[in-house]
């Protein structure tokens, strides 16, 4: 629906439009009206709308004024409806680009074909900052127009992920554009938006099983670009979600990613900073997973000792080190989260607690003290967090999943996407409620089916092997055997 302002200082005028414009059958409606050209000027600043009708001579400042003064920072297009019908008011309006000069009084009939053609004027405008209306809409839906792009773009795709990149230098962003528009995204498509120095890329894809490889390839021509391009730039990733109204979810992971690695480096010293990475080091990566699949704190510290190795094998500079623990620590936290509900502000304290002491440390062994003082933490968090009603009702759905795709390969993405949380935490979520590693659940379910089948059909030992999820007959065998002491065929038999 497109929205309309009205700047009249009649009262009469701005009733007469609310009341008798067939506002429905335009697909539009009043937002908000003004008898003041002063005020008009800053409600439309703040309203943003998309069609403002305004007369010309009003208190504060003219229709002409408001028109000059919102040119440059609002994407309205304006209708001038006034009862001077002086041809120097209507030229200057034109060649400011009003979409039409009426003069008081019109019919209803005039008006609407009026807003009518202010409608597609808007509409034009917009598409022309866009590589195509489906930009537009997704442009609409990152704004929380949300329906139109769900309901045009998004219906033929199972998943989506977020990337916000930001420019160093937005006046020469042209061919950076230009090579991000050619990647490829395997089964699905890649929505490009500029904001001034910041780009959003919207990955959609019609196969949810594609999701994490699509991430993948556009993670590595992202690092290729950014090793080639003069113009530097840095970015954050966004979560998979499996449905449209999900997106602001990954919307938000990747611009708080992408602020705070701004933010944490702009508090270090007052060295040249560092260009800022995206993403650490592999082993600093898969550190991450291990602190939190640890089953102890002294095995999450022996983690951390590696991870302080690894730093100091780089011969960074300080800022370089700092830099990368506080980014540590700030996806630690993030990791933690996806497993758990939001760690309470009040408990956590973060800023005293982490951040502030992390940017004061004065060297690697201070920090990762801080570091594993937040460790500590977080195991005394998930300690209480056990046995929650939450984390029960995911492994509650953890094992119906399981129960249900016996028969089809089985991974951590699947289980993620089920219960919408990171697949690096899912087995560590299913032990610690249940005490029994996830994927020997898994073997456990199938050997139970695969002796249910056995016992109470005529099948074959291969189509109940498939049934349980294993193509290979043989090993099959191996894992039956392994688990009940005796072949497939001794089983039913009964020796």
């Amino acid at each position: 629906m497109y929205t309309v302002y009205i700047a009249d200082d009649e009262g009469k005028v701005i009733s007469g439009l609310i009341n008798r414009v067939h506002w429905d059958a335009l697909d539009a409606s009043v937002i908000g009206y003004a008898k003041d050209g002063s005020e008009a000027a800053e409600r439309i600043a703040e309203l943003n709308p998309d069609i403002v009708i305004t007369d010309i001579l009003m208190p504060g400042q003219t229709g002409l004024q408001l028109m000059d003064r919102l040119k440059e920072t609002c994407d309205a297009v304006f209708i001038i409806f006034s009862a001077y019908s002086e041809f120097e008011y209507a030229r200057e309006a034109l060649q400011m680009d009003a979409v039409d000069y009426l003069i008081k009084p019109a019919n209803i009939s005039e008006i609407e074909a009026t807003i009518k053609k202010a409608i597609e004027k808007f509409r034009s405008k917009k598409l022309s900052r866009f590589q195509n209306e489906e930009e537009s809409l997704l442009q609409d839906f990152l704004n929380g127009n949300m329906q139109a792009a769900q309901d045009r773009i998004f219906r033929q795709y199972e998943s989506f992920f977020i990337i916000q990149l930001k420019l160093n230098d937005s006046r020469n962003t042209d061919s950076i554009i230009a090579c991000i528009r050619t990647w490829l995204v395997m089964d699905g498509k890649l929505f490009l938006i500029q904001s001034g120095a910041r780009l959003t890329l919207l990955i959609a894809q019609r196969n949810a099983l594609s999701a994490g490889n699509a991430r993948k390839k556009v993670i590595g021509s992202l690092k290729t670009l950014q090793a080639t391009c003069e113009n530097n730039f840095y970015w954050g990733l966004g979560c998979i979600v499996d449905a449209p109204e999900n997106l602001p979810t990954s919307l938000l992971a990747a611009e708080e990613m992408l602020e705070y690695c701004a933010f944490s480096l702009s508090q270090l010293d007052n060295d040249p900073a560092p260009e800022p990475s995206p993403s650490a080091p592999i082993d600093l990566r898969e550190a991450e997973s291990l602190l939190l699949l640890a089953d102890a704190p002294s095995q999450a510290y022996a983690v951390l000792a590696k991870v302080k190795e690894t730093i100091q094998l780089q011969n960074n500079s300080a800022n370089d080190m700092k830099a990368q623990i506080v980014d540590f620590a700030y996806r630690l936290r993030t990791q933690f989260e996806s497993a758990y509900e939001n760690i309470d502000d009040s408990s956590l304290d973060w800023n005293r607690r982490v951040i502030s002491p992390l940017l004061a440390a004065s060297n690697l062994d201070l920090m990762c003290d801080i570091l594993q003082d937040f460790i500590a933490f977080l195991y005394e968090y998930a300690s209480s967090c056990t046995g929650s009603h939450k984390q029960r009702h995911h492994v509650a759905r953890i094992r119906q999943y399981i129960l249900e795709h016996l028969a089809s390969s089985i991974n951590l993405n699947d289980l993620a996407r089920e219960i919408n949380r990171n697949p690096s935490y899912i087995s560590y979520i299913f032990k610690q409620e249940t005490g029994q590693n996830l994927f020997d659940y898994i073997t456990q379910e199938r050997i139970r089916h695969a002796k249910y089948l056995l016992k109470n059909t005529d099948l074959r030992i291969l189509d109940i092997a498939r049934a349980c999820g294993y193509e290979d007959q043989s090993y099959f065998s191996q894992v039956f055997r392994k688990h009940t002491g005796a072949t497939a065929g001794e089983f039913r038999k009964g020796i």
